[in-house]
């Protein structure tokens, strides 16, 4: 037996070896070593730049100082977990025969926007320490993972199981009262984690809308899918957020804001639904070209309006080209401050053409040899959608809350 066979049978053991030995080394190294292993890695490159990014400035632990943002040590660190991240969840979802496609990215939509909504929210100083920290990346994402697998679990044993529609909905409602249950009871408590904490009957309510659309599909008789589990799962996480965020608008706010800039909002989302729909218009009318008709798909046009949300919303907020009296703004990443640099809508303009391009590849160019792995290419579509609407959102928000 060669040695490619022997990895392909025992990779899942080979696997847990170099997590477990990895580990391993780590804690020895450091009980032997902490100021070197903690000190001089740990919190100089992970953990630091999270607690500076809470604190809002550069921290210090033992003479070591940490800024916010990401290291070049970190972003290979994340960049690793997150293929790793990728691959296994492509695993799991092939193993549990769960399609990916637009109906599962629909399903993801309330995890997709919890991410850059709780960033927001984190940006007025909304969470109590310690809750703080897990609102903030990697944390932000781990914990978003974390809701994901729980619904995706639940909904694969609810129709593993195929009870009848009447006790999976009475299942589903069980949990739903247990979660506004086990909320009002810590808001009972005086359980702190927030500047403006939500009240038991507001979330009750919240949590209704969420239930709706398990409850639409009971009383249509249909057969109750994973992807509406998920996504009612992921309503009860994120309408809370999106309520904050209402709060804040009506002027119920926490902290210092510069003024709410609602003209903003609609203007860029008024902006990137004209652009997509221009696109979905000469898609349709040259729907007999191949080439052309993919762009009407509704995943690609996802990854397109969700980059274009970052792109307009950066060159809007930075440079106020209207001149809306939006406060002063600046772009952290080298890349697309040296394309606004060379021309202010270039950045947007290349954002634009750079997934025009990937659509091109995937769905065009290599579409035969990729043919096989429609899983894989619609989850990396779905990765490169929130590559683009997670730190674009979080700017939109940002600039229309005055943060």
């Amino acid at each position: 037996m060669n040695i490619p066979t022997t990895m392909q049978r025992y990779k899942n053991i080979v696997l847990f070896c170099i997590l477990f030995g990895s580990l391993t080394i780590i804690v020895i190294g450091y009980l032997l070593a902490p100021t070197v292993i903690y000190d001089q890695w740990i919190w100089k490159y992970y953990w630091g730049p999270v607690v500076a990014d809470a604190a809002g400035h550069t921290v210090s632990h033992n003479g070591v100082i940490a800024q916010e943002g990401y290291t070049l040590v970190s972003e290979i660190t994340y960049g690793i977990i997150l293929i790793c991240a990728l691959y296994g969840l492509y695993k799991l979802l092939k193993k549990l025969e769960i399609r990916i496609d637009w109906y599962f990215c629909l399903a993801l939509f309330p995890y997709i926007l919890f991410g850059p909504v709780t960033r927001v929210l984190e940006d007025t100083n909304y969470f109590s320490d310690p809750f703080v920290y897990w609102f903030i990346s990697p944390l932000i994402y781990v914990q978003t993972a974390f809701y994901v697998l729980i619904f995706l679990f639940l909904g694969y044993y609810l129709q593993k199981k195929a009870f009848s529609p009447k006790k999976t909905l009475l299942i589903l409602l069980f949990i739903f009262l247990l979660i506004d249950s086990v909320y009002s009871i810590l808001w009972v408590l005086g359980f702190d984690y927030g500047a403006s904490i939500i009240e038991p009957w507001f979330f009750c309510i919240l949590s209704f809308f969420a239930f709706l659309p398990l409850f639409y599909r009971f009383l249509k008789k249909q057969t109750m899918k994973i992807n509406t589990i998920i996504f009612s799962g992921g309503l009860i996480v994120a309408l809370p957020c999106f309520f904050l965020i209402g709060r804040w608008m009506v002027g119920d706010q926490w902290s210092i804001s510069t003024g709410t800039y609602a003209n903003v909002f609609w203007l860029i989302i008024g902006l990137i639904s004209i652009i997509i729909g221009i696109v979905f218009l000469i898609a349709w009318v040259y729907r007999k070209h191949e080439s052309v008709a993919v762009y009407k798909h509704p995943l690609n046009l996802s990854m397109l309006g969700g980059h274009l949300i970052d792109g307009i919303t950066s060159y809007v907020s930075i440079y106020d080209p209207l001149r809306m009296g939006l406060p002063t703004y600046i772009e952290k990443h080298p890349a697309s401050n040296t394309l606004m640099d060379i021309w202010p809508p270039l950045f947007p303009l290349v954002k634009f053409l750079l997934i025009i391009l990937v659509i091109f590849v995937f769905d065009v160019f290599y579409k035969k040899e990729l043919e096989r792995y429609p899983r894989l290419i619609n989850l990396l579509k779905i990765g490169i959608f929130i590559l683009g609407v997670s730190p674009g959102l979080r700017d939109l928000l940002r600039v229309t809350m005055g943060v």
